[in-house]
């Protein structure tokens, strides 16, 4: 099945600010969520309780009712009578879930006595939240999915009729025709078809069947038909994420588009039940009620499908030929004709488009706008509307529901009932002329012929709506395009060192609001990092100010403490041993039964594949001596062990075309013990146990002498505890796929092949997390164990141990350090020493991992069992390896290209660049109180050489709280001894009325442009100016040119230019929180290109120097080995540093080098800053460098450069050194080469 997972990518693939914003809208008027979800949890206490009590059924029999207390009864006999007729070995329930006004209903059906034989829950939903049919529905799928059973849903006004000894209507017969195809595998759900008359069920004709015929290439044609069969597997598609099914019209009509596309994208094999005659209570008038549910609700569901419908291409042809495959036959009835008066029709029409024909004008095309007028004002005796225009009209309504663009959904779908009366209208008129035309016939033979052209006209209709799908594609695309952000909404965030979270920047949340990775992360990262400190300074009692080297050996200490307290006296280089050591886990470690191969289906396995060199290894001629001494499960275990690959690849093959699910039984764990110089397998692969999840057996080797580590006790521990919880978890999956029965032995071989997953975020590694974290539930229940037998030190060292388990942290050093018992042991066994790498570590990375994902997850509306069905499917197709995050948070798919793919390295892998020399004269500028303006502040100096002379372009703050651009200007570059009265650059619109901030300058040919950041106290943006060189110099501001906003409406700081173009492109820094991007434009026109986009270079991780953020600093800097660039970084205690990097001469998107200390940090007091005299402590910030040399262009090691920065966001200092000594020698060596300096 493909379909959770395309489920998923439906709900979060758009994310649109538009789509998330009619969300919200549609949203307002109900109660939250929450509070409606707990109505419900309450409202089904009781009958969940009744249903634990009857603890199976095979069948439910659902009837969702109001208050039908005159038909319900009757529905409910015969629905019995059904089931004993049909399935009198089956166990059925009757379940009846009223709407709160169904009282008498309910008391009607309690009273009846046709019940008392039969187990039955009735109940009402008595709560006015839960009003309608949807609420009824979802409570008999929660009833059913507890009790195992496959549904069949009845309503409740059914009625029927006998007619020559013929029933007429509902009969027992339903029952059969709509659970039998379930029952013989053939089926998962189906849906009920009726004989109807032409005129009947003219929303489902015009609307519902063409579009779920071209969307979804399913041709349901009555979709409210009523009557459902449901296989229990397809329950949980329902029932997973209730937040999704409340937010769609889940208590009206609506509830059967929900039905119908939740089935399809769940690869269900649907099927059509042909009923007969369909004899219920008609209520007039609601046509137009049925026409706006059904439209809201397909609507609705086409918007969330869209990445699952847009990625399947129309499987048939147009004109479309198939039908869905059909139980029951047709049935000759006489069908009640429905009055139909075109004329009357038309003229409805013609009032309604004089009603909203400015919503037209605004929707559709000029040509279709015509169209449609021309019609409001024809002569209805000739009104002709046609096909085409019809699918015309409804897919451009449908982009505008899906996009906005300043339209109610409401009024869009009121819109839509004028249209659809046009259209019917023109059908019915067309029908009337040729029933004038066979006036002479037989009434019976003209309704049969018209019948026939009728249904004729449907099937042309949905064949013009799948001709017209491209076009809705194609416009669907360059609607999203035009939302699409400036920048990539793409981020990553680091927990571990080198391992990268890639997600979406933010995400509107299902609830209409936004969520961000970085404040996912920043929640985690807090919590893990009081974790780690709990557990290092409060449990081992280290010091505060130890450092890591300190900090490592205490744990380390501790990890040896519970080695040589775990079994004591054992000795696992010995079988002997080993069977000890491993029967004391087996003992003390919590485990359940799993779901595995029955032996007898293992011994028909070894005759039919004999593992002829384990044979040979255990000293027999064949299987049956063999299975004379050993059991058949442990013999298979140990198969894997010992033949070769082409022998395991024939067994695959065997098993995924012969298991079933009857060959799997609940089991115990065991483990078997071998010599590992029988199976020399497991020590080259450096492993001491192996599970073998087939027979749920653990495979476990004794050690070589003077192998195993510092700890190897507890590496047979937590290696050893981890099998036994995989192989449980895997027998619960199988639990699941037996259910199914569909496709059970290629799921089962599916999910044990072993696909690893590169992406830290992999199917693979979220269940392997899953795995440990049941493991470390289990130590604590085993050291509960141990402290009731009296040990209450040792159960206090497994309680720590449970607590670390999954903690690491980098610390301000530089020094990566794990707190994890299985990544010290496992790194120790394997022959490590020293500190266990970053990049070694699985137990910390996947933890983070999953709590990462599933965090963000839920906060957009998600919850975390939907994950784990995500996981349980893309291993049931052998996919495990797949990245999760496109497919529950709908990640980019170009994602990992703008990404860095060089982790950030530290020392001493990577060697320090020098710290800055202060200026003994700082700060070079600080406030004037004489000056309104910068009365306040001065910081953050954009800086450029012009005819010899260094100006600085500053940030000034004054009284107003108002930022604007001041100018000094110095000869040396530190002495500023001319610095003008007047702003040069000051705030001229809506969006910068707050300031404009952070100058950079950047001389591009004749000209200097500034990059800046404009704020209006909600949004900062990146705005560019430029001026000519000779105006700049002659203070001839009014010359400024006001280029506008790069990125309009994007929150982006942080930006400045290069000075040069790069494959005739000019490149842009900037700071999207918390990575460094890079941007190339063919133009300095505003805004710049949605394309061509990427990450420089990222924030850091754990508690190092630039692990909150990084941004641009000042403009960039050529010299002999690429472009200088002086950054800034941010630490998790919000202190800002500068950093320095290096970047390619020709690709400035490729890093070359990246410091990994800091080259400047608060030290001097107007760096630090005190209170009531710096706007904001501990920071140094630049914007703007220059060389010392007034000649330089191109700098080499010797020359100098001069830095501007602000100190504590409040006066200006300056530092210096030379570029050799930012630039280590590795990454100048051999790179003179490189640079050729430009002809002049």
């Amino acid at each position: 099945m493909t379909s959770i997972i395309d489920k998923h990518r439906k709900n979060h693939g758009l994310g649109k600010p538009a789509i998330g914003a009619n969300a919200k809208k549609a949203t307002e008027h109900r109660a939250p969520f929450e509070e409606i979800e707990e109505h419900f949890r309450n409202c089904m206490l009781a009958p969940l309780e009744q249903a634990q009590q009857i603890e199976h059924a095979d069948i439910v029999i659902g009837i969702p009712f109001y208050n039908e207390s005159d038909t319900l009864p009757s529905v409910i006999e015969t629905a019995i009578e059904g089931i004993r007729t049909y399935y009198q070995d089956s166990k059925a329930v009757i379940v009846c879930a009223g709407s709160p006004a169904g009282r008498q209903a309910l008391e009607s059906i309690n009273s009846a006595s046709n019940l008392m034989d039969t187990d039955h829950i009735t109940f009402l939903l008595e709560d006015e939240l839960l009003n309608g049919k949807g609420w009824g529905i979802r409570a008999i799928f929660e009833i059913a999915e507890r009790l195992g059973a496959d549904v069949v849903l009845l309503e409740a006004d059914l009625l029927s009729r006998n007619e020559n000894g013929d029933t007429i209507g509902l009969s027992p017969e339903w029952i059969r025709l709509l659970i039998d195809p379930i029952k013989a595998g053939e089926a998962d759900m189906i849906v009920s078809r009726f004989d109807l008359h032409y005129f009947d069920a003219l929303v489902c004709s015009h609307l519902t069947y063409p579009l779920l015929a071209a969307i979804y290439n399913q041709p349901i044609r009555h979709l409210v038909g009523g009557q459902w069969g449901i296989a229990h597997h397809l329950l949980r598609a329902y029932l997973r994420n209730p937040r999704y099914a409340w937010e769609t019209e889940f208590s009206g009509y609506g509830v059967d588009a929900w039905l119908a596309t939740a089935a399809v994208t769940n690869d269900a094999r649907i099927c059509e039940a042909h009923l007969g005659a369909k004899i219920h209570r008609r209520s007039g008038g609601k046509e137009d009620i049925v026409l706006r549910h059904l439209a809201n609700a397909l609507f609705g569901e086409i918007l969330n499908d869209r990445d699952w419908w847009a990625s399947v291409r129309n499987e048939h042809s147009v004109p479309m030929l198939i039908r869905l495959p059909a139980v029951g036959t047709p049935k000759v009835s006489v069908i009640e004709s429905s009055e139909m008066k075109p004329h009357l029709i038309a003229l409805k029409y013609q009032a309604g488009f004089h009603s909203y024909y400015s919503l037209y004008e605004r929707i559709f095309s000029q040509e279709t706008y015509n169209e449609l007028q021309n019609l409001s004002r024809s002569d209805t005796k000739l009104f002709n509307f046609p096909p085409r225009l019809w699918a015309e009209v409804v897919y451009a309504l449908l982009l505008a529901y899906a996009f906005g663009r300043g339209f109610t959904r409401g009024d869009l779908l009121n819109a839509l009932v004028p249209l659809h009366d046009g259209f019917t209208a023109s059908r019915a008129g067309r029908l009337h002329e040729l029933a004038h035309k066979l006036a002479g016939l037989p009434s019976e033979e003209k309704e049969r012929l018209l019948s026939l052209e009728s249904e004729k006209e449907i099937d042309e209709l949905a064949d013009e709506f799948r001709r017209q799908k491209p076009l809705l594609i194609v416009a669907w695309d360059k609607e999203a395009a035009s939302l699409e952000p400036p920048v990539p909404p793409v981020t990553f965030r680091e927990f571990i060192p080198g391992v990268q979270l890639i997600v979406p920047t933010e995400l509107v949340g299902r609830d209409g609001n936004t969520v961000t990775a970085n404040g996912i992360y920043e929640n985690i990262f807090t919590q893990h990092k009081l974790e780690f400190e709990s557990f290092v300074f409060d449990r081992l009692h280290v010091s505060r100010e130890a450092d890591s080297v300190e900090i490592t050996l205490a744990i380390k200490d501790f990890l040896r403490s519970v080695e040589d307290a775990f079994i004591p006296h054992s000795d696992l280089s010995t079988v002997e041993g080993t069977n000890q050591t491993v029967n004391t886990i087996f003992n003390i470690f919590p485990r359940n039964d799993s779901f595995s191969l029955i032996p007898k289906i293992a011994v028909d396995i070894l005759y039919e594949c004999p593992p002829l060199i384990l044979l040979t290894k255990l000293g027999h001629a064949n299987i049956a001596s063999t299975l004379q001494e050993h059991d058949p499960c442990d013999v298979l275990a140990l198969a894997q062990w010992t033949e070769e690959r082409e022998y395991l690849k024939g067994l695959w093959q065997i098993l995924s075309e012969e298991l079933r699910p009857e060959h799997f039984a609940p089991s115990d764990i065991k483990f078997v013990i071998v010599r590992h110089e029988d199976f020399p397998a497991l020590v080259e692969l450096r492993n001491s146990t192996a599970l073998d999840k087939l027979t749920s057996r653990i495979v476990v080797s004794n050690l070589h002498k003077g192998m195993g580590g510092e700890y190897p006790k507890l590496r047979y521990f937590t290696t050893i505890a981890k099998d036994i919880v995989e192989a449980e978890r895997f027998g619960e999956i199988w639990q699941q796929f037996a259910e199914v029965q569909r496709d059970f032995g290629r799921k089962v071989v599916n999910s044990i092949e072993g696909h690893w997953g590169q992406e830290a975020l992999s199917a693979h590694n979220i269940f392997e997390d899953g795995n440990q974290r049941i493991l470390v539930e289990r130590i604590r229940q085993m050291a509960d164990r141990i402290a009731a037998d009296g040990n209450q030190q040792l159960a206090d060292k497994f309680v720590a141990l449970a607590d670390s388990y999954h903690l690491a942290l980098i610390l301000p050093d530089g020094q990566f350090v794990t707190c994890s018992a299985w990544s010290w042991a496992s790194y120790s066994f394997k022959g490590g020493t020293a500190f266990p790498p970053p990049l070694s570590i699985h137990v910390e990375r996947d933890w983070a991992s999953r709590e990462f994902l599933v965090e963000y997850y839920k906060a957009f509306g998600g919850n975390e069992r939907e994950v784990e069905e995500s996981i349980i499917e893309l291993m049931s197709q052998g996919k495990e390896s797949e990245n999760l995050a496109p497919i529950l948070l709908g990640t980019d798919s170009e994602a990992d290209k703008m990404v860095p793919t060089t982790p950030v390295a530290t020392f001493p892998e990577q060697p320090l660049a020098a710290e800055l020399i202060r200026f003994d004269g700082n700060p070079i500028l600080e406030p004037i109180k004489d000056h309104f303006w910068e009365s306040k502040y001065v910081l953050n100096a954009g800086a450029i050489r012009l005819n010899g002379k260094v100006y600085l372009a500053y940030r000034a703050f004054g009284n107003d709280q108002i930022s604007r651009i001041g100018l000094a200007i110095s000869e040396d570059g530190l002495q500023f001894t001319e610095r003008l009265t007047s702003p040069i650059f000051e705030p001229s619109a809506v969006f910068d009325q707050k300031g404009c901030e952070d100058p950079r300058l950047t001389l591009i040919e004749d000209r200097v442009y500034m990059t800046y950041i404009v704020f209006d106290g909600v949004t900062a943006q990146i705005d560019l100016a430029s001026i000519d060189i000779e105006s700049f110099i002659d203070f001839r501001w009014e010359a400024w040119k006001r280029h506008g906003l790069v990125f309009p409406g994007f929150t982006d700081k942080d930006a400045v230019l290069f000075p040069e173009r790069f494959n005739g492109k000019f490149a842009m820094l900037h700071r999207v929180d918390p990575h460094i991007w890079i941007t190339f434009s063919s133009h300095l026109n505003v805004p710049w290109s949605r394309k061509e986009h990427m990450i420089l270079a990222g924030s850091t991780s754990g508690m190092m120097w630039d692990g909150h953020k990084i941004g641009a600093g000042a403009q960039p800097i050529k010299t002999e080995y690429g472009w200088l660039l002086i950054t800034h970084g941010v630490d998790y205690a919000h202190v800002y540093r500068l950093g320095v990097m290096l970047v390619d001469f020709t690709i400035p998107s490729k890093l070359i080098y990246r410091s990994p200390n800091p080259i400047l940090e608060p030290e001097n007091d107007w760096e630090v800053g005190s209170d009531g005299k710096s706007w904001t402590a501990n920071v140094v910030f630049t914007c703007g460098a220059v060389p010392r040399d007034k000649n330089k262009e191109v700098l080499g090691a010797d020359d100098e450069v001069i830095v501007y920065y602000g100190a504590a966001d409040s006066v200006l200092c300056a530092a210096s050194v030379t570029i050799g000594a930012l630039i280590p020698e590795a990454f100048r060596g051999g790179l003179n080469d490189k640079y050729t300096a430009p002809a002049k």
